[in-house]
């Protein structure tokens, strides 16, 4: 209940507005991203449509495959039946909440008093690897982490006891983190889990039962979810993703030394609020704060806990943040070499939203072997110390920010500003206003830092003598990350996601064409529009490296980021119509003419196999994308050169697939203005001349079909393999899930009726002796 009141008490004028006020800032993810993606996908599902195709961003891109979509995620559901702006305050707020709750069980599996429980609790959901994550808009990431704590939950109650149940609640940990939509933290919380249970296996006798049934959660889930697994992984090794990244962007988000400050004074390097965040890489990646109370706690947990409670919880916590360190650590490249997995992802920083758990489980010993044992009093006297030195350093700082360029803090800020790992403006690490400001307030969140230790100091010397004072440092922990959380929760009126003047002007400018909005692409799968470009990693390679092409950029290097410089003269067959730009607060608009349809007849083809080969040919001036079409295989049939007549069409439509009716006086190649992916097919229609359609990749990254001549009907619709797979694989799996819950529950309220037992006949007392004594030496034998 306690979890419940402060959830509703910090996030309620948002849950309750009359508005359309949503949480997050304006600048990040929630608004660039998933207002769009979850507008989208749960408008079609509404309507009865599963959606494996996203046709509105990057000319076509897997959308169900994507993971982010998490379609299929259960709480998400709510996305069906409440306005887009509750959606998401009610989902953040739910998870925040879970995420405590199942912290909160976690600790109390181990013993620990429940107001040690409920202080981890509250820690969790409001520390800086968290709660961070609100400001940032990333709900596929506060929806995965949320089931954490439930995970180790699981593998610490099967460790104790080998029971089924315990891997079922695994099963749904990991099942549910996976349909959540980031596979990145379910990638680094198995590699937590597994460390995890290689620590603690010397511990059991039968050691290969727990490693089946931890291997039985992850089972199980896969299978639960294959649906999503299969479809993603087959999405994936079409994307930009696909084989790995580099080590260069592998390497980028790494959590840097100089960030250790953040357990004490979050906002040292600024807190993106009040002044903003001039440190390597972005701070909701990069913060370990969780009070300066309970890091003290976890350091006192740590020293005094009892082996049995701490249960590796040291250790876990240092591996955790030696690999959060990713490429700062001389074992990045090692693991990034030779362990599958850390080459697919950036950002290893993200280990420390694992590394806070194991710290805040140590908080929560810490506090209750205050509330249980006497403890000694050296406590306050360092804590005063500390205090006054924290003190002392934030005046030095502040002493040294206004020492002018020359002073070793305008030295430390001009030498951040020269790495390529900040975002900030490099023009602010010249200003000398802004380097004496930021070591002011760099000062000033010491000076919190030491007012704090002081404050705990007299706590924990009161609490020597008055053992209830003990409560009031728990209090203490907490308010310090709720005032932390509260200032730097940010929110935003959804209705500057719409871009009224943009849904406008397209509103009178019918037309099957894309257009081309750089700063918000994700914007027009709202409008119901076509882009040309997106704002997620989905993006096919195929298509990336065609854009990239198109901008004189080395396609070898393709990724889902892109800096559009000029309109080049392939976005005709791309169907660009309008260019918007944004300038002076206004949108410009820039007509392209000549666009390509989105079905084109082409009499000539050329076969190339090789990728640049084919960019410099269609980006050739020579090339007349009306009449050639280039191949990567020979067409069947062939069709003839020289002038055909004919007429193709669409006739139905949906995202994920096309009915085309075509008549041919001759053979002829329909070449489809969209996206090429293994995933499409085409299948013959009643009254097509032609029994067969097959599916080739043309001029790179489009679609096309040879046909015969004479009248087709087709049906193309993105339908992967791996889809119908994974579907069958889900069904089977859920329905062996719901059989063992009937027969769970049917064994607990008729336990007699289960495995055909009868009822038992009571029979008539025997008085006789001698069947008295068999009986009594039967039970005593």
């Amino acid at each position: 209940m306690a979890l419940l009141i402060v959830t509703l008490g910090f996030f309620g004028d948002t849950l309750f507005s009359s508005s359309q006020v949503v949480l997050s800032h304006p600048l990040t993810d929630l608004a660039r991203q998933f207002v769009y993606w979850r507008d989208f996908g749960f408008s079609q599902l509404k309507q009865g449509n599963l959606a494996l195709w996203n046709p509105y961003i990057y000319s076509g891109a897997p959308y169900f495959g994507g993971f982010q979509s998490a379609l299929l995620y259960p709480p998400n559901w709510f996305y069906l039946i409440l306005p887009l702006s509750k959606a998401i305050n009610f989902g953040i707020a739910l998870h925040v909440f879970l995420a405590g709750l199942f912290m909160y069980l976690w600790t109390s599996q181990r013993g620990i008093h429940f107001a040690a429980c409920l202080m981890s609790a509250l820690l969790f959901m409001f520390c800086g690897a968290h709660s961070l994550h609100v400001y940032a808009g990333h709900l596929t990431n506060l929806c995965t982490l949320t089931w954490t704590p439930l995970l180790f939950l699981a593998i610490d109650g099967y460790f104790k006891k080998l029971s089924s149940a315990w891997v079922w609640v695994g099963v749904l940990a990991i099942s549910m983190q996976i349909l959540a939509g980031h596979p990145q933290y379910v990638f680094f919380t198995a590699v937590a889990a597994g460390i995890y249970t290689l620590l603690r296996l010397p511990q059991r006798r039968r050691w290969w039962q727990v490693l089946l049934g931890t291997s039985a959660m992850y089972t199980g889930a896969a299978l639960l979810c294959a649906v999503q697994l299969l479809t993603g992984l087959q999405a994936t090794s079409e994307s930009v993703r696909a084989g790995g990244i580099s080590y260069a962007m592998a390497s980028m988000l790494s959590f840097p030394l100089e960030n250790f400050v953040t357990l004490l004074a979050p906002g040292f390097l600024g807190d993106m609020i009040s002044f903003p965040y001039w440190g390597r890489w972005y701070l909701w990646e990069m913060c370990l704060f969780m009070s300066v109370t309970g890091l003290v706690l976890a350091i006192y947990g740590a020293l005094s806990g009892d082996r049995k409670t701490r249960c590796f919880s040291v250790t876990m916590v240092a591996i955790l943040l030696i690999l959060a360190l990713g490429s700062y650590s001389p074992l990045f490249k090692f693991l990034y070499n030779w362990i599958p997995g850390f080459g697919l992802f950036r950002s290893s920083s993200k280990f420390i939203l694992l590394a806070s758990l194991f710290a805040l489980m140590l908080a929560a010993i810490g506090l209750d072997r205050l509330l249980r044992d006497k403890f000694s009093s050296w406590l306050s006297p360092f804590l005063l110390s500390f205090g006054l030195l924290t003190g002392l350093l934030g005046w030095w700082i502040h002493a040294a920010a206004g020492a002018g360029s020359q002073g070793l803090w305008a030295r430390w800020v001009d030498r951040m500003g020269t790495s390529s790992e900040v975002y900030l403006n490099l023009a602010a690490y010249q200003n000398p206003s802004f380097v004496r400001d930021s070591g002011i307030f760099a000062a000033k969140s010491l000076f919190v830092c030491s007012f704090t230790l002081l404050l705990l100091s007299i706590l924990f010397f009161l609490a020597h003598r008055w053992r209830r004072a003990v409560y009031l440092i728990a209090l203490l922990s907490v308010l310090e990350v709720l005032w932390f959380a509260g200032t730097a929760r940010a929110t935003f009126d959804l209705e500057i996601t719409r871009f009224p003047e943009v849904k406008g002007f397209l509103e009178t400018q019918p037309g099957d064409y894309r257009v081309l909005f750089p700063g918000v692409p994700n914007m027009t799968m709202s409008l119901g529009e076509n882009n040309l470009w997106g704002y997620d990693p989905s993006v096919l390679r195929r298509y990336a490296e065609f854009m990239h092409f198109t901008q004189d950029l080395n396609p070898d290097q393709a990724s889902q980021y892109l800096k559009f410089t000029r309109v080049h003269r392939l976005y005709e067959i791309l169907r660009c119509r309008y260019l918007f730009q944004p300038k002076d607060d206004q949108i410009e608009v820039q007509t392209i003419p000549n666009t390509l349809p989105r079905l084109q007849l082409v009499q000539e083809w050329i076969v190339l196999t090789d990728r640049d080969q084919i960019l410099n040919t269609i980006g050739s001036p020579t090339f007349n994308p009306r009449k050639v079409v280039v191949l990567e295989q020979t067409p069947i049939p062939a069709p003839v050169s020289g002038e055909v007549q004919g007429i193709a069409r669409v006739t139905e439509s949906s995202t994920d697939h096309l009915v085309i009716e075509a008549s041919l006086s001759a053979p002829s190649i329909l070449l489809i203005t969209d996206n090429y992916s293994r995933g499409w097919r085409g299948w013959a229609l009643p009254g097509s001349v032609q029994h067969r359609y097959t599916v080739l990749p043309a001029n790179y990254t489009f679609m096309a079909i040879p046909l015969s001549a004479g009248t087709h009907r087709l049906r193309l619709e993105y339908l992967p393999v791996a889809f119908q797979i994974g579907k069958w694989i889900s069904i089977i799996s859920l329905m062996i899930c719901l059989a063992v819950a009937v027969r769970w529950v049917r064994s607990r309220v008729f336990p007699a009726s289960v495995g055909g037992a009868s009822t038992a006949v009571p029979q008539p007392p025997n008085n006789s002796p001698n069947q008295s004594r068999d009986a009594g030496g039967s039970a005593h034998g």
